[in-house]
């Protein structure tokens, strides 16, 4: 089969999950007495992150493996509450997107050495072994013969905790299980009991105790996770499947609540109040990273995930009236209660003492809570800063009057001129640098009135070719950030020369960059979208 063929059985599988840092409660093993048993879950652990340090070092040489297979979310439970995979044959398009991105810089086209079939798969291999002493096995000999192209993490509930499971796509289970063996050899005196292995498909189910392991593909094997209709719907939320998949439950957020209630006199009760409002009303997430059309990108979508702070429909004026010359643009909408919700929010995690010295501080400097923040930020706010500018002055020697930076906040005009005033009054003389500009609901506030100006009618940013392949989804964004590597003749590139020294190799690696976008928008079920792309020239 070509090592362009799609996948013989890949179904779309894109989720959002959880860090490691909730898959269990961390205790110091010399109190517990449990070194031994660590050193034995390093070995589970190990997989996941040798993934993301090959990832981020090293080869895209997923490019040539063999295609077939099914997901990995086939072979674990379905009550799983967390789940990450990665998968190294993706579809036969995104495997040609991610070369002709990847071969667009110097660097990585070095770095990735992509043609090499077992680049990446060798890099896990490495990556488990670490500073072990393994003399004797090899990634030929010992891991070539079985390794396939998935894998997973997961987060399983049992008895009361929840127990980490590693899944690995092989092609022989008396090869898979010998090699893991071979590896615990290499610190038999530390590791004590068996890594528990069990197979549930094309997979090996790698856990701390044989008898999880045992359970957990014998539960895969009745109900599994692949199947759940609540995980199947997250995935179709967050779109097309890609290269990595998450997902978290709706009882993900009950999970890390009760284990941050067993941790909260070491942790800190601010820590427990700002999970809690975090928390409370989480529905479920999904993620997934892909490459497509001529982009990388990442799309996720989760509901109650931290209160319905950003609008349901984007401010007017759009993000897209800024200068078409802009290089880096912040865009933010509330809705009608977004700013009361969000208040409530920071008072829960600070605790009413905290929020009130903060609130007073705010009013010594002769704000108002909440009246003058509404006023301020409830019609949303934008901010920008041209591409145009003289980035060698603004390094060398600054003069404020002459930054092509700007605010744009939207309502009253009168109301929000009046408020920023008082701000004025409240920090001194030197506040004078500050300048406002007001037009037809919009007041712009920087130091250059030149660019103030700029910003207060139709600058055509939203028309250009740059912000539409980055932010596809601007008419319904509440809130995205923009950045034009190319605007004002490519800003981005006379930065890289600057700080660099004019290293040809650094202008090489940041040439190819188009832009980047980040957007989030909110559709007719309450669920909250989120897409990060991207592109390149």
């Amino acid at each position: 089969m070509s090592s362009f063929d799609p996948p013989a059985d890949h179904p779309a599988d894109p989720g959002s999950g959880f860090g490691p840092e909730y898959l269990g409660t961390e205790r110091d093993p010399q109190e517990t007495g449990e070194a031994p048993r660590r050193r034995r879950t390093a070995l589970v652990a190990a997989a996941a992150v040798a993934v993301v340090a090959a990832c981020g070092a090293g080869a895209y040489g997923v490019a040539q493996l063999m295609s077939g297979g099914t997901s990995p979310a086939t072979a674990v439970p379905a009550d799983a509450v967390g789940y990450v995979s990665l998968d190294l044959d993706p579809s036969a398009s995104q495997k040609i997107e991610a070369i002709k991105i990847f071969r667009k810089f110097p660097s990585l086209r070095h770095e990735l050495r992509i043609g090499s079939r077992d680049d990446l798969r060798r890099s896990l291999f490495e990556g488990v072994l670490g500073d072990s002493d393994c003399k004797g096995l090899t990634y030929d000999h010992d891991v070539a013969p079985w390794i396939g192209e998935r894998l997973a993490v997961a987060a399983v509930p049992s008895k009361g905790k929840l127990t980490p499971l590693v899944v690995l796509q092989v092609n022989d289970e008396t090869k898979a299980r010998a090699g893991v063996r071979a590896l615990e050899k290499c610190d038999a005196a530390d590791l004590g009991p068996k890594t528990g292995i069990a197979f549930s498909g094309d997979y090996m189910l790698l856990t701390e105790k044989a008898a999880d392991a045992t359970r957990m593909a014998n539960a895969s094997q009745s109900s599994a996770l692949a199947d759940d209709p609540d995980y199947t719907a997250w995935l179709k939320r967050a779109g097309d499947s890609g290269i990595v998949t998450m997902f978290a439950s709706k009882d993900a957020g009950t999970e890390i609540l009760d284990e941050q209630k067993s941790l909260t006199g070491r942790a800190g009760r601010a820590e427990a109040r700002q999970l809690q409002a975090t928390f409370k009303d989480f529905k479920g997430a999904a993620g997934v990273i892909r490459f497509h059309d001529g982009a990388a990108e990442l799309e996720v979508a989760t509901s109650g995930l931290g209160g319905d702070v950003a609008a349901a429909k984007p401010a007017t004026p759009g993000v897209g009236t800024l200068p078409s010359s802009t290089a880096v643009a912040l865009s933010f909408a509330f809705d009608r209660t977004g700013l009361e919700h969000y208040l409530d929010t920071t008072k829960d995690a600070l605790g009413d003492a905290s929020l009130g010295a903060l609130l007073g501080t705010g009013e010594k400097s002769g704000l108002h809570f909440p009246k003058d923040v509404e006023t301020l930020l409830g019609g949303g706010f934008d901010v920008a800063f041209d591409g145009g500018a003289d980035l060698h002055s603004l390094v060398s020697s600054p003069d404020p009057a002459k930054v092509p930076a700007g605010i744009r906040l939207k309502g009253d005009a009168d109301k929000i001129t009046a408020v920023i005033d008082r701000l004025k009054a409240a920090a001194g003389p030197d506040a004078g640098v500050l300048k406002v500009r007001s037009r037809d609901g919009v007041v712009a506030v920087g130091t250059d009135t030149a660019y103030l100006d700029s910003l207060l009618g139709d600058g055509g940013l939203g028309r250009t070719d740059a912000f539409t392949r980055a932010v596809p989804d601007a008419a319904r964004a509440s809130s995205l950030m923009f950045v034009g590597f190319d605007a004002g003749n490519g800003w981005a590139v006379r930065l890289g020369d600057l700080l660099s020294h004019h290293d040809p190799q650094v202008r090489a690696d940041i040439a190819p960059l188009d832009a980047l976008g980040m957007s989030s928008w909110q559709d007719k079920d309450g669920v909250q979208h989120g897409l990060v792309r991207l592109t390149t020239d």
